[in-house]
Formats: structure tokens, C-alpha cells, sequence
């Protein structure tokens, strides 16, 4: 028999199919609990789609494939009325109290397309979620990623109540955001964006905004994060997309305008202000500051991304697990066939061999050879799995416009923490405590 099957380089290639025993383990699950009676003819979580290897506590929920924008970059591809039932988002969650094993809390995330857009079943869901939890001896916290466009006073109101963590996906400036993000009915957003956006920064100082930089905009990068800042954000995440358009014009821009950032980041800084791009943050605790200091010894290599297939992983409408949240399409990018799914929570066999793969990333062995003089290196960690099999079609290497991107980023935050290190040791220890104690977190 022959499948396509997961080379030693991260590559799919087809070959003999092979069925290994699953990895031994230390630890066992007992079925706990049963899945509340409903109308909907919905199986019980089948106690052999349980993973044994590493505890699962933060969970994607796939609840809609629908959004109301048409995103020029969605990693989603075409969106679908398809929706998880409010009875598989309960079997889901009894999926996830099992397979959390021993941890006492919990986090589900909803996802989509846009969330929101299924809120009726949130809001069904939530409460019910935190009492089941309660009875497995867990708590259950919140969060979602959402474009903010749906919002109203009623759901400001339920995610303060429960504690929601969000993160606010926003691209810009308004003419950018209209252009990158634009409503599939034509109306323009911007406006409601930036007004839940400032609300939610009430409650939720910290929050960071969620910035992807398209090749046609990125000349509106430094505009953007000045337009953030002036909302209220202080920490402002942004990455590329489309990495296949992008030219050395483009490059070229990139680095200007992350000069012009760098320059406004610490200008603020000299009059008290934190406001700071995550990437330059990342870099300067990570890895700069021990440079610098002459402490290289004690930077701590990473060698993998995320937690992506291990205590991380995604349960969309039909119930499938996938690694993350991306990984349904990088299967699909990647023609796998379904190869990156890890199991079905109605059914038997999940995938250890599979989950083993991620169990076993390890970015000092499997990386491409300019990772070898790349100064990011070290806290890289292979850059996103899925974004590298839909752009690469190999777990391990990542697209050579990302690779070029964080050269950029790394050179500005190592000139930015020259800039206030010139300002004197006060200065500098105060950029060492901001950066290694602060996070960016959307919760409440």
C-alpha cells in the first residue's frame, strides 16, 4: 500500500505506508463525564480520539467557516456556510476536559471566519462551558479572535462579564484597512473598527493589534502604526502575507518604513511612552540584550514555533483535530489529502505518529541553511509550521520573503536598542524591565 507520507525533511512525498505503534506514555485518560443529552443527533467523544502524549488546554473552536469581510489575504481561502452546532461545541469542549489530562484550567478560543457572526451559540455555549468545567474540577476561560465589525453594547457587555480575552485584528489606517478588509457588502468598516477598538483598550489596556502588511500597502506601514497608537494601542503585532509579490522595491519599502517606526517608537520612549512594534520587543529580550551585555550563553534556543499539535491544537465544525487553526488549509494548499488531520473526536484512532511529528520539531535539526547565519536564529524556531507548508511545502523551511523580513526587523531593533542605550544605564535598564516583564494580553 502506498500513501503520502511525511519525509525527514518536512516534505510530503509518497512512499510505503508504514504503521508504527504509538509512542509509550506514562500518563492514561479515564472517561470522565458525559456529554449533556440534546435534540441534535450528535455522537458521544469516542475515548479513542483522545491524544496520550502531551496534555491539550488551549483549544481552537471553529465555529463558523463564514466571515462578513473578503480579507485580500485570508489564509481561509473561500469562506463557507458552515457552522459548528452548539451540540458539537459541547463535545468539544468534553474533548478538551479529557484531553487536558491533569491541568486545572483551560482556555477555548473561537475562531472562524468571524466569530461573531455565531454568537448566539457563544453565548449559549459560554456559561454552560464554565459550569461543565467546574464539575471535572477545571476552570474554563475565554477568547476569540475577531474584526470587531459585528460587535454591539450586548456582547461589550458578556465578554467583560467572562473575562475574554481578544485579540483585534486591524490593519492600519483607515483607507487601509478599508482596502485590505473590505466588507463583502461594500459598506465601509474602519469606523466601527476603531470604535470597538478604543472600548475594548478601556478594559483591556494591553491589548495588542493584530497588523498584516499586504505588498500593495506596506508604504502605509509606519502611517498605520501611528494611527494605532493614537487609538490607544501600545503593542502592535505586524507580519507580511502574499510572500510570493513581494519585489525588492517592496523590500526597500519595508525598511524604510520599519526606520521610519523604529524612530517614532523611540521618540515616544524619550518622552515616557512604552508604545513599541511586538517584533523589536521580542528581539531585544531575546536575543539582543544578552548579545549586547556579553551574555550569549544564556539566550535560549527555541526549537519550535508555537505549541501547535501538542498542548495547542484546533476541533472544527465536523469535530476533525487539526494541529492549528491553519492547518485545515495548509492541507489543503499542500494537496495532503487530509494527511495533517489528526482525528476525528467521534471516532477512533487519533494520530500519535503524526502528533510525535510535532512532539519532535526541533528547529536545531531541520531547518534550511541560511538559518545558520541568520542572527534571528536562535528564537526563531522554524517560523509558523502551516504558513510553511502552504508557501514551501515542508514543515521546516519557511518562505524566503519571511526570512527576509525578519533580517529587517531584527537590524531595527537592534539599532533602536543602541538608540536608548546612547541615553544612559537608566534608560537602558528601564528597556530591559519593560520588555522582559511586560506582555501584550487581551484579557481583562
Amino acid at each position: 500500500m502506498s500513501d503520502r507520507r511525511l519525509a525527514s525533511d518536512g516534505t510530503w512525498t509518497v512512499e510505503s505506508a508504514v504503521q508504527e505503534a504509538p509512542p509509550a506514555t506514562s500518563r492514561t485518560f479515564e472517561a470522565r463525564g458525559r456529554a449533556t443529552k440534546s435534540r441534535e443527533a450528535v455522537p458521544e467523544v469516542h475515548p479513542g480520539s483522545i491524544p496520550r502524549a502531551f496534555a491539550v488546554t488551549n483549544l481552537d473552536f471553529d465555529v463558523t467557516e463564514n466571515c462578513n469581510l473578503g480579507c485580500l489575504y485570508c489564509f481561509k481561502g473561500d469562506m463557507y456556510a458552515r457552522h459548528m452546532s452548539i451540540t458539537t461545541m459541547k463535545r468539544t469542549l468534553d474533548w478538551l476536559l479529557e484531553a487536558s489530562s491533569a491541568a486545572d484550567t483551560v482556555n477555548c478560543n473561537f475562531m472562524g471566519g468571524e466569530p461573531t457572526m455565531r454568537w448566539k451559540q457563544i453565548q449559549e455555549f459560554v456559561p454552560w462551558a464554565r459550569r461543565r468545567g467546574r464539575s471535572f474540577g477545571k476552570n474554563v476561560t475565554f477568547s476569540m479572535t475577531t474584526n470587531l465589525t459585528l460587535f454591539t453594547d450586548e456582547m461589550r457587555q458578556f465578554v467583560d462579564a467572562y473575562g475574554f480575552g481578544l485579540l483585534m485584528s486591524i490593519d492600519g489606517c483607515p483607507e487601509v484597512q478599508d482596502a485590505q478588509r473590505p466588507a463583502k457588502n461594500g459598506v465601509a468598516v474602519s469606523g466601527i473598527v476603531e470604535k470597538w477598538a478604543r472600548s475594548m483598550l478601556e478594559t483591556r489596556p494591553r491589548s495588542t493589534a493584530r497588523a498584516t502588511i499586504h505588498p500593495d500597502y506596506v508604504h502605509r506601514m509606519h502611517e498605520g502604526f501611528v494611527y494605532l497608537h493614537s487609538i490607544g494601542f501600545k503593542d502592535i503585532a505586524a507580519s507580511g502575507c502574499e510572500y510570493n509579490s513581494w519585489t525588492e522595491e517592496h523590500f526597500a519599502t519595508l525598511d524604510d518604513q520599519l526606520g521610519r517606526i523604529r524612530e517614532f517608537v523611540f521618540a515616544a520612549w524619550q518622552r515616557g511612552d512604552t508604545v513599541n512594534l511586538s517584533s523589536f520587543k521580542y528581539y531585544i529580550n531575546k536575543l539582543i540584550h544578552y548579545r549586547k551585555s556579553g551574555r550569549d550563553s544564556e539566550i535560549q534556543f527555541m526549537v519550535s514555533p508555537c505549541g501547535a499539535g501538542r498542548g495547542y491544537m484546533m476541533v472544527d465544525y465536523t469535530g476533525d483535530i487539526w494541529p492549528c487553526h491553519r492547518f485545515d488549509g495548509a492541507d489543503t494548499d499542500a494537496n495532503a489529502g487530509g494527511q495533517f488531520r489528526l482525528g476525528n473526536i467521534f471516532k477512533d484512532g487519533f494520530n500519535h505518529d503524526l502528533q510525535r511529528v510535532f512532539l519532535d520539531f526541533d528547529h536545531s535539526v531541520d531547518h534550511k541553511d541560511s538559518c545558520t547565519t541568520c542572527p534571528a536564529n536562535p528564537v526563531c524556531g522554524g517560523y509558523c509550521p502551516a504558513a510553511n507548508i502552504s508557501d514551501t511545502n515542508s514543515l521546516y523551511s519557511p518562505h524566503d520573503t519571511y526570512c527576509r523580513w525578519t533580517w529587517t526587523i531584527y537590524a531595527h531593533a537592534e539599532r533602536l536598542y543602541d538608540q536608548i542605550a546612547g541615553l544612559g544605564k537608566d534608560e537602558l535598564d528601564r528597556l530591559v524591565d519593560v520588555v522582559s516583564n511586560s506582555h501584550a494580553s487581551g484579557e481583562k
